[in-house]
């Protein structure tokens, strides 16, 4: 039951950390500028769409136009909150929705001709289109999708053209692939290099959390080997020495309840909820004494929880916390709420400070990252969240979900 109450603190969650990698900032900015070139390019081509009506059947222009340029605009749309696999499947349809457009042109055209130089007007932003592939698949699927649709549009041209505006078609298919290829290298490098930042910061932080793992059973054995030198040893040095006295069975007497007491740490042991919560508590005292804390324990009596839940738990919140004194600002206040339930353990932290934007967390800042979310996600059964805004606080929730037996 409830031991202390806190005030509510009102938090607008709109952020994730673990929804802001450097690939998916990459993947929503490119996602933003293909979105806005169709925007422009839809602009531009008015008045080639305008010609190509007297040459295309009325059909595939009410299907082309709205599925190629509301394909590109959707992508724009799906940016604004989109997940890195919603930005993907956007500019897939993209892709396809021109590509189609493209595959179904001689079905639609009714043999006419246009006196223009430029064409069809899906033929000015062939490139554009291959962006939304490089956004979409690999790069050597990108690639051929953009062979494809500059091979295809230059031989439409060809065809619609009239005699007078048209011209060797091998010269012009090697131009715009020339136009097109710099554009599409970097946003194939642009999409990489994200990849690989990504990949150097999960093995960094990786590297970090297994490194405190080891510094922690690096002490556990030191304190094992005093005990053993200093306890177990010398009291058999003793009494093989000096036989059995009352102070050699005093000290064998300490020796073995630190013995025990080493046995009852392992990891595999299970303490009850208010352990857990007193664990909690006591760490993240020792950071803030004034911090206020509402415990909710719905708990059976009988349930048990393994120490190592107690133990990450209380170091993640105490960093939270530690974090929220340092970060939020001096006129920021701060509570902290524990739920037990039989099956899970929710402990969330929640200041009204300054907040900032997960986002734009730099990658090598991996303080968060390696203290909380880290400790958390090498923890079976462990999740962790960070959820903040610029001025709107900060949220930190961690969470024990008991797996199934």
């Amino acid at each position: 039951m409830a031991t202390h109450t806190a005030p509510k603190t009102s938090l607008t969650v709109n952020t994730s950390l673990d929804d802001h990698s450097a690939g998916h900032r990459i993947l929503r900015q490119f996602s933003v500028f293909i979105s806005g070139g169709y925007l422009l390019y839809l602009a531009l081509t008015a008045p080639v769409i305008g010609q190509s009506f007297a040459v295309m059947d009325l059909w595939w222009s009410a299907l082309a136009l709205p599925a190629v340029f509301g394909s590109g605009l959707l992508l724009g749309a799906i940016a604004i909150g989109g997940s890195a696999s919603q930005l993907r499947h956007g500019a897939a349809g993209a892709a396809l929705a021109y590509g189609a457009a493209v595959a179904l042109w001689p079905l639609g055209w009714n043999g006419g001709l246009i006196d223009s130089e430029q064409g069809m007007w899906f033929s000015q932003f062939n490139g554009l289109a291959a962006l939304a592939a490089v956004a979409a698949w690999r790069p050597r699927w990108a690639f051929a999708y953009l062979l494809a649709a500059v091979v295809s549009v230059q031989l439409i041209n060809s065809a619609v053209r009239s005699k007078d505006f048209s011209g060797p078609v091998l010269p012009e298919v090697a131009w715009s692939f020339a136009f097109c290829i710099v554009p599409f290298a970097a946003g194939v490098m642009g999409i990489r290099t994200a990849t690989i930042l990504d990949n150097t910061r999960h093995s960094a932080i990786s590297t970090a959390a297994e490194a405190a793992a080891s510094a922690a059973r690096a002490a556990e054995r030191i304190r094992f080997d005093a005990l053993t030198h200093d306890g177990v040893m010398s009291t058999l040095l003793g009494a093989a020495r000096d036989g059995l006295s009352p102070t050699l069975s005093r000290q064998a007497a300490l020796t073995l309840a630190d013995m025990d007491s080493l046995a009852k740490d392992a990891p595999d042991r299970t303490v009850p909820a208010d352990d857990v919560v007193a664990q909690i508590r006591n760490a993240v005292g020792l950071i803030d004494r004034a911090l206020r804390m509402t415990v909710d324990d719905t708990s059976d009596r009988q349930s048990r929880y393994p120490l190592d839940v107690a133990i990450t738990l209380a170091a993640a919140a105490a960093e939270a916390v530690r974090n929220s004194g340092r970060h939020a600002g001096p006129e920021a206040t701060c509570h902290m709420r524990v739920e037990v339930a039989d099956d899970r353990v929710t402990v969330e932290i929640a200041d009204d400070g300054a907040g900032f934007d997960p986002s734009a967390v730099p990658p090598d800042r991996l303080g968060v990252a390696v203290s909380i979310l880290g400790r958390l996600s090498h923890l079976t059964g462990g999740s962790a969240r960070v959820d903040s805004q610029p001025g709107m606080g900060t949220r930190i929730t961690l969470r024990w979900d008991r797996p199934y037996e």
